[in-house]
């Protein structure tokens, strides 16, 4: 009875999604390169497609949460985006755990990386030039240039899109999900697919230009090229059934000579190692084995030590993730971060505090142990980051409106707790349930209150307006 029911679900959820699509895409208009030049603009249609299934993702189970990666991530990601054309150079960013190897990005500068692809990348060069791979086709409009391409393109992407993430949010596997892209895109014309053939290796030749700029080694790309070649050994050639160019033809044109010097040469990959050991830390929850799979994948003992401590956290054994911790020879943000969440779990909180304090006292305004202090301590978070915050990561937000959550709640101040478990809700695409809550709110506000909660309705409104008009919300 239970699987009839989540099959009949899932069912229905992609029946709406196609429905609606199929419905709505023919009004959706044709996106103008000229006109709409800021990516993250809520008059730029390519932006309210791109928010809408980015916030609709990021309601996902399978979101990874580790703020020191997404510190690491947005660093990498400022030494690339400087050199690109674009009007707004913020990208947003998710991670998400998975078996597959991918990453895209999609309209409005949104950015996904998939788990299972840190497994293959095992250098900085190589991630860099993952990075530089999809930044290339932000900065070379591809989505908007395809669209422009064929407005009946637009609906079969459109079509695609929807149907990948309708099933992903009603729990289907991994495996079911890309099935679904690929029976999509195999039913598609050949121009299409060359149309998009054309664009990968656009990219591949931009996205080196990008390295260059940024006084990056471009050999990361030749590294990356080489291991998807290697990964397609043995495997029937899919170049037709796929957007993407086979392994071998991108391997052979991938070659250049490398800069004398790079940022790279001048610093150590630690950060990188750990970041990549945050990520395969939850990657390691889909595996039969978790911890061996750690061994096998992770070379260098401190990032091991720090995934298993991180893998015994996310499985709530905070007292077990303190023991791998205490393995690690060099501690930096990763550890010690990881540190003070365990020892605040595992009851510690004096423990806890002095870390936090120590880590405030070199750096005041970071975030990561500013807003922890604040939710130990009970204090009201300085910081107030707002939903239509524009200075602010989602990442970033997340942590803020937890905080101020826990501390609202704490002080029986019911109008804002749910103010920003509202925010949170609508962040992560839980619209109707974000909608419910920021009524609840206006009824318990103080007048000192309703002003505030009043614009956080008004942003709800705003943005289902603008989808609405995309024909993206009913």
């Amino acid at each position: 009875m239970r699987l009839f029911s989540n099959v009949t679900t899932s069912f229905f959820i992609l029946t709406i999604v196609f429905a609606c699509i199929f419905s709505n895409a023919s009004r959706a208009n044709i996106p103008d390169l000229e006109a709409n030049k800021d990516e993250r603009a809520l008059s730029n249609p390519s932006y309210v497609l791109g928010q809408h299934w980015f916030r609709k993702l990021n309601g996902s189970r399978a979101l990874i949460e580790f703020p020191p990666a997404y510190d690491y991530l947005k660093n990498a990601l400022s030494h690339l985006l400087p050199q690109t054309n674009l009007y707004n150079t913020k990208v947003e960013m998710t991670l998400l755990n998975s078996t597959q190897s991918n990453a895209f990005v999609i309209p409005g500068n949104h950015l996904f990386i998939y788990s299972d692809i840190l497994e293959m990348i095992n250098d900085e060069e190589m991630f860099y030039g993952l990075l530089a791979h999809e930044i290339a086709h932000l900065d070379l409009r591809h989505y908007e240039r395809q669209s422009q391409h064929s407005g009946e393109e637009l609906q079969k992407a459109l079509l695609l899109l929807g149907a990948g993430i309708a099933a992903a949010l009603a729990g289907a596997d991994s495996d079911t999900t890309t099935a679904l892209w690929l029976g999509g895109i195999a039913n598609q014309a050949e121009n299409r697919l060359t149309y998009s053939r054309a664009q990968e290796q656009e990219a591949d030749r931009r996205g080196r230009e990008l390295l260059v700029d940024a006084r990056l080694s471009p050999e990361g790309m030749t590294k990356l090229f080489r291991a998807f070649f290697q990964r397609a050994l043995g495997r029937p050639k899919l170049e037709f059934l796929s957007t993407h160019p086979s392994p071998d033809t991108r391997l052979s044109d991938s070659f250049s000579t490398e800069p004398k010097d790079t940022l790279l040469q001048s610093r150590p990959d630690t950060d990188f190692e750990f970041f990549r050991a945050s990520v395969l830390a939850y990657r390691a929850g889909l595996e039969e084995h978790p911890l061996a799979y750690l061994d096998q994948v992770i070379p260098h003992s401190d990032a091991k030590n720090f995934a298993k401590g991180l893998f015994s956290y996310i499985t709530q054994s905070p007292h077990q993730a303190l023991m791998y911790l205490a393995d690690v020879d060099k501690p930096n943000t990763f550890t010690v971060y990881l540190q003070s969440l365990s020892y605040e779990a595992s009851g510690q909180r004096d423990k806890a505090l002095d870390i936090i304090r120590s880590q405030l006292e070199l750096n005041p305004n970071n975030l990561l142990f500013s807003l922890p202090y604040a939710q130990i301590t009970n204090a009201l978070p300085l910081r107030g980051a707002s939903i239509f915050d524009e200075s602010y990561y989602l990442y970033e937000k997340r942590l803020i409106w937890r905080s101020k959550i826990h501390y609202f709640k704490a002080n029986n101040n019911t109008a804002m707790t749910l103010n920003y478990r509202a925010q949170l809700d609508f962040s992560q695409g839980k619209d109707t349930t974000a909608q419910h809550l920021i009524k609840r709110a206006e009824n318990n506000a103080s007048l000192d209150e309703q002003t505030l909660i009043e614009n956080t309705k008004r942003y709800f409104d705003l943005i289902k307006e603008v989808e609405k008009k995309q024909g993206l919300a009913p």
